[in-house]
C-alpha cells in the first residue's frame, strides 16, 4: 500500500504543471531575426496566449535582431537565452560550437522568390541583382535552389539587405530584380504587382526551417529553464494546429495583414507547425547549408540535439490540444 501511495505521489509530481512551482522571474530573452514572419508564429502565440507565464517564465522578452547571423552571435555569447536562427546556427555547429536544438517549430521552407511579372525562367535572373542576407538562410537556400537547377553560385549578383523592409524598398526602387522573402512580409510586393515566382517549400519539401535553439551551457546550468521554454513553445505549436480562428487573429496582429490573407497563410502552412525533432530532419536542413560551403563538413546532427525537454512537453501537453 505504501509503495502504491509513493508511486502516485511521484506521478502527480512529474505531471504537475510548472506554474505550481517557483517562477523564473528574471528576464529571459528570445531573439528573432525579424518581426511578422510566419515561421516564428509559435513564439508570438506563446506570448499572446500567456503560455510563457503558465510555464513559469513571466518575464519572457522577444527581441528582434536584424539578420540571422547577429542572432547566432547573440546566442553564442549568452546575450540572449534562446533563438530561432536555425540555418545560420548550423554554420556554427559545423565549426563545433556547443549549440543545442530543443524542438523544430516550422517544418517547411517558407521563402518565396519574389520577382517582377516578366521573369519566366530562373535563367532570366542571370546577372541580375537579388536581395539576400549574407550569413542568413535566404542566401544559403537560394544557392541550394541554384545548385538544384544547375546554375552556378555566381549566376546573379547579391545585395546584402538584412531586413524585409529593406528588401521591399530595393525591389520597389528597381535596385534589385528579386528577393527571397517569407509571408506575410512579401505582401506589399505582391500587391504592387510582383509575383511569387517559386515557393521553396515546394522545391524542398518537409525540411525543418525554424527551431528553438539554446546553448549546451544554459542546459547544463539551467535545465529547468530549458524545460519551461520548450513546454511553452510546444503548447503554442499545439494551439496553432488546433485553433484556426485564434491563430488567424495572431497572424493578423503580428503580420499587420487582413483576415483574408491571414486565413490563406494559416491554411497553407498549418501542417508545418509540428513539434518534432529528429537527426534525419536536422540533416535535411544541413544539406541546404552545405550549398554555400567549399567542403562538406563531418556533421553529426545527433551531437546537437537534446530532445528530453520535448519528450517531457509532449507527455504533459500532447494528449489535449490547448485552448
Amino acid at each position: 500500500m505504501k509503495s502504491r501511495l509513493t508511486g502516485a505521489i511521484l506521478l502527480a509530481f512529474f505531471l504537475c504543471p510548472l506554474p505550481l512551482r517557483a517562477q523564473y522571474t528574471k528576464p529571459v530573452y528570445i531573439s528573432l531575426p525579424g518581426p511578422g514572419n510566419i515561421q516564428h508564429l509559435a513564439y508570438v502565440a506563446a506570448k499572446y496566449k500567456g503560455f510563457y507565464e503558465e510555464m513559469g517564465i513571466p518575464n519572457a522578452q522577444i527581441v528582434i535582431l536584424r539578420g540571422n547571423a547577429v542572432n547566432v552571435q547573440a546566442l553564442v555569447s549568452g546575450t540572449v537565452h534562446f533563438s530561432s536562427a536555425f540555418g545560420p546556427a548550423m554554420q556554427t555547429m559545423f565549426r563545433g560550437e556547443q549549440l543545442r536544438i530543443l524542438v523544430q517549430i516550422f517544418n517547411q521552407i517558407p521563402f518565396g522568390l519574389i520577382t517582377r511579372p516578366e521573369v519566366k525562367r530562373l535563367e532570366d535572373l542571370k546577372g541580375a541583382k537579388i536581395a539576400v542576407t549574407f550569413g542568413g538562410s535566404t542566401y544559403s537556400v537560394l544557392q541550394a535552389l541554384f545548385a538544384k537547377q544547375g546554375l552556378p553560385q555566381n549566376a546573379a549578383e547579391y545585395l546584402n539587405i538584412p531586413d524585409n523592409q529593406g528588401k521591399v524598398v530595393a525591389l520597389m526602387q528597381g535596385r534589385a530584380a528579386a528577393a527571397l522573402m517569407a509571408p506575410p512580409t512579401d505582401q506589399p510586393l505582391l500587391k504592387a504587382g510582383f509575383k511569387r515566382f517559386v515557393y521553396l517549400g515546394d522545391v524542398f519539401p518537409n525540411v525543418p526551417f525554424s527551431a528553438l535553439l539554446t546553448t549546451a551551457k544554459l542546459i547544463q546550468e539551467e535545465p529547468d529553464l530549458a524545460e519551461r521554454m520548450t513546454k511553452a513553445v510546444v503548447k503554442a505549436l499545439l494551439y496553432i494546429k488546433s485553433n484556426r480562428e485564434g491563430s488567424i487573429d495572431i497572424i493578423m496582429r503580428q503580420g499587420n495583414v487582413e483576415r483574408e490573407i491571414a486565413a490563406a497563410l494559416y491554411d497553407l502552412m498549418r501542417d508545418a507547425f509540428e513539434p518534432a525533432l529528429s537527426a534525419q530532419g536536422v540533416m535535411k536542413r544541413a544539406e541546404l547549408e552545405f550549398a554555400v560551403l567549399k567542403e562538406r563538413p563531418n556533421f553529426k546532427p545527433e551531437n546537437f540535439i537534446d530532445d528530453r525537454f520535448l519528450k517531457a512537453a509532449l507527455r504533459l501537453l500532447g494528449s489535449e490540444p490547448p485552448k
